[in-house]
C-alpha cells in the first residue's frame, strides 16, 4: 500500500542549505533555525549500491538503494525497485514512493522507494 511520502527536510534560513535528516546546526553556516520542508516532484537518481547480503527479514535475493535528489533539492536515500541493476543510471529520472519495504515481527515498515521512470 503507497503512502504519502512521510519524509521531512530542514532548510538553514540563515544560507538556505537543505539537510535531511535533521541536524542540530546547519553543516554550512552552524545556524540554528530551520525551515520544515517536504520532498516535492519527482527525483533525479545521484548514485546507487547493491547488497547482496541482507539482514533477517527481506525476501528479495538483493537490494539496490539509491541516492536521489528531488525537485526542490532535497537528497534522500531509499530501495529502488528495480529487476536488474542494468537498467540504471545516474542522473536518470525516478518516481518516488512511500511504501512498505519490509514485514518486521508481521507489521510492515515503511519507506521511500524510488521507480525508474524512463
Amino acid at each position: 500500500m503507497k503512502k504519502e511520502i512521510a519524509i521531512t527536510a530542514y532548510k538553514c534560513k540563515k544560507c538556505g542549505k537543505i539537510h535531511y535528516p535533521y541536524h542540530d546546526r546547519c553543516l554550512g553556516c552552524k545556524g540554528r533555525e530551520f525551515e520544515k520542508i517536504k520532498p516535492e516532484g519527482d527525483a533525479t537518481l545521484l548514485a546507487y549500491t547493491v547488497i547482496f547480503n541482507l539482514p533477517w527479514g527481506f525476501d528479495q535475493r538483493f537490494l539496490v538503494l539509491g541516492v536521489a535528489e528531488f525537485e526542490n533539492h532535497v537528497k534522500a536515500m531509499g530501495q529502488i525497485k528495480a529487476e536488474s541493476v542494468d537498467q540504471l543510471k545516474a542522473g536518470m529520472k525516478m518516481k518516488p514512493s512511500w511504501e512498505s519495504v519490509r514485514v518486521q515481527y508481521g507489521e510492515d515498515v515503511y519507506g521511500l522507494k524510488f521507480e525508474p521512470m524512463e
